[in-house]
């Protein structure tokens, strides 16, 4: 492709980058792509939102523009004037949709992107004139869009980038070759393609009795839809002969109302546009409303100054204190004890409190006072833990008043090293949970309620391959990370509580839910016992059962045949032993349990062939699955237990 990405603003031949946004193609598509579900906590519709944010930023940082613009339809074009029944089958916009119309222009006021649009014009034309404006003075356009419409536009100097077709948040650029790889001819020439062959979602007729072969046959050998007329004579076959010679006037117009015009009446203004040029808390202040914390990684750099307001929010964050020494821990206990409330956080280097080990402790005694114990990193000096159990476990076993998050993790790991006795008076989680927060991460709640912008674990532990556990990280960085995870869960205590009594529901939480998290944790860590030799044993009867089962079918068809390929077994049952069909799929028959199950004694073969699937599970899902979760400390399955879904 001609565009690079990740190399700074320009492209390769040192151009500047406008990235001009067909609104409402971006809005529809992800109205449609994303479930009408998502919402926030108050009930706001968010799916249309979202996926436009979403994929605007995804193309900023992708592409990184110096430019950025979004243009809108507004009202009838001159294509209505024209043609009576342009766009005149489309349905009205969607009610959930038109009211996320108005939030969607508050976000892009919120970038501070200008909005084009013209009276008697549709977005299309906008974008075709401002994009040649911006090629005139040098630049590369890049037309965001989920419409192939805006195809034409585009050469040398005007690319197009459009959504996957597969999955949402994939695009795809479109330079000329792109587009000529993709229909057969050029930009140029699409028009007149959609001409010939109409446009269903604009509802352009097209030339009766041309197809899209027979189209591009003619594209590719005719230099225009004039010169395709002036020699109708010559055309083949007969059909498309008549129906150009009866159709030509309809052709020439239905080209008119596919043709982009590239001479409305607006002007690119440049300094309007430019990226960056934005309030970052502004926009923080509207995704936090929206419950977008997702994004906001995603927002591209902001040129202006944080506000004053915002420095000194953050500096509210005090600096959390590591404690590796007997001292330390001394005064740690007594800060515990003497604390009104204290928050509670563990760091493993695992994800499962039965067979992780506990890496550190983050203890906070007061939203601006916290601590980090590190007990198991790599290559640094840690605290002992015979010690740490000795000097805190005692003072968090006494203390009356512990805030967790997700606490009944905390508490069962911590109960597996020599801490006992802890009790949770509340646990923010469960009550986001309680509260019907569509987001009950501890970064989605910090984001929400206290402004605050958490680092993601992956950017201590990375990702994929390349993924490390917690021991591994550096104590000062797990520091930092920890305190700021028990200072946000202290922070969150008058803020959920009060919700929760205002709602009554503070019973709920108290009574059932963190009574519940002791009886949950002894119930996991005594988990179940699995006798793995009497499976083997039972392994081998299924085992043999099966084969058994396998050649009672073949004997019953006559031959050998893959029974797992659904599309096999319905060739046998279907077109060899000509048994009733059910429903058939794009892919073939359908060998759903459902038909069989109607099949039953209709041939010798479909009994054979319900046994073999019940043994076939029975094996994969029990005999073959239980002895790979069976811990190999305890040589037990140990359960989990999920109190918020």
């Amino acid at each position: 492709m001609t565009v690079t990405t990740g190399n700074g603003r320009n492209t390769s031949d040192g151009r500047r980058r406008l990235v001009l946004v067909d609104g409402y193609g971006l809005a529809f598509r992800a109205f449609h792509a994303l479930p009408m579900s998502m919402s926030t906590a108050a009930g706001e519709m968010t799916n249309a939102t979202f996926g436009f944010a979403s994929m605007l930023l995804d193309v900023l940082r992708a592409h990184q523009p110096d430019c950025v613009l979004i243009t809108f339809d507004v009202g009838k074009s001159f294509r209505h004037d024209q043609f009576a029944d342009y766009k005149a089958h489309r349905a009205p916009m969607a009610e959930e949709m038109r009211g996320q119309m108005q939030r969607i222009r508050e976000l892009i006021a919120t970038l501070n992107i200008p909005i084009y649009e013209a009276d008697g014009f549709e977005a299309d034309d906008v974008i075709g004139t401002l994009a040649n404006q911006a090629a005139d003075q040098g630049m590369l356009a890049l037309v965001v869009t989920g419409d192939s419409d805006l195809l034409q536009l585009v050469n040398e100097n005007i690319h197009a980038v459009l959504p996957g077709a597969q999955r949402f948040g994939e695009y795809r650029l479109f330079d000329r070759q792109a587009v000529i790889d993709r229909y057969g001819f050029g930009p140029e020439r699409l028009a007149e393609y959609k001409a010939l062959v109409g446009d269903k979602s604009d509802n352009i007729p097209g030339v009766p009795g041309i197809g899209e072969k027979t189209a591009k046959d003619l594209i590719k050998k005719y230099p225009s839809i004039e010169e395709i007329i002036a020699h109708v004579d010559e055309i083949t076959p007969t059909r498309a002969r008549n129906a150009l010679a009866e159709n030509a006037a309809l052709a020439y117009q239905c080209r008119e109302l596919a043709t982009i015009v590239t001479n409305v009446p607006v002007e690119l203004e440049i300094d309007r546009c430019t990226v960056g040029d934005f309030d970052r808390e502004k926009v923080i202040d509207l995704f936090r409303l929206l419950e977008f914390r997702s994004l906001v990684n995603k927002l591209p750099d902001s040129d202006r100054a944080p506000a004053e307001a915002y420095i000194a929010a953050s500096s509210q964050q005090a600096e959390p204190v590591t404690v590796r020494d007997r001292a330390g821990l001394e005064t740690l206990a007594k800060e515990i004890r003497s604390a009104k409330a204290i928050a509670l956080d563990v760091e493993t280097d695992g994800t499962s409190p039965i067979i992780s080990t506990l890496v550190g402790i983050a203890i906070a005694t007061s939203e601006n006072r916290a601590f980090y114990i590190p007990v198991m990193h790599a290559s640094e000096p840690v605290a002992d833990s015979d010690q740490v159990r000795e000097i805190v476990g005692p003072a968090l076993a006494a203390h009356k008043n512990v805030i967790t998050h997700h606490g009944k993790f905390d508490l069962a790991l911590m109960q597996r090293h020599g801490f006992n006795g802890i009790r949770i008076s509340f646990d923010t989680m469960l009550a986001a949970y309680l509260l019907g927060e569509t987001g009950i991460g501890l970064k989605d709640l910090a984001f929400r309620y206290l402004g605050w912008e958490m680092k993601p674990i992956t950017d201590l532990i990375g990702t994929g391959r390349a993924q490390t556990t917690m021991d591994n990280v550096a104590i000062d960085a797990a520091t930092t990370y920890a305190g700021a995870d028990v200072e946000a869960t202290l922070r969150l205590l008058p803020i959920l509580k009060p919700q929760l009594i205002e709602r009554e529901q503070m019973s709920l939480l108290e009574d059932i839910e963190l009574a519940l998290v002791p009886i949950l944790i002894e119930m996991e860590m005594a988990g179940i016992a699995i006798d793995t030799s009497v499976l083997e044993s039972i392994d081998g009867d299924v085992s043999r059962q099966i084969a058994e089962r396998e050649r009672e079918i073949y004997d019953a068809v006559g031959h050998e045949f893959n029974i797992a390929s659904t599309k096999q077994l319905g060739e046998v049952l279907f077109e060899e032993l000509k048994l009733p069909t059910g429903r058939k799929t794009k892919t073939g028959y359908s060998v759903g349990q459902e038909v069989l199950d109607g099949l039953r004694g209709a041939h010798p073969a479909v009994d054979a062939i319900l046994s073999h699937r019940t043994l076939k599970k029975l094996k994969s899902t029990y005999i073959d699955a239980l002895p790979l979760q069976v811990n190999p400390t305890t040589g037990r399955i140990h359960t989990n237990y999920n109190q918020t879904i």
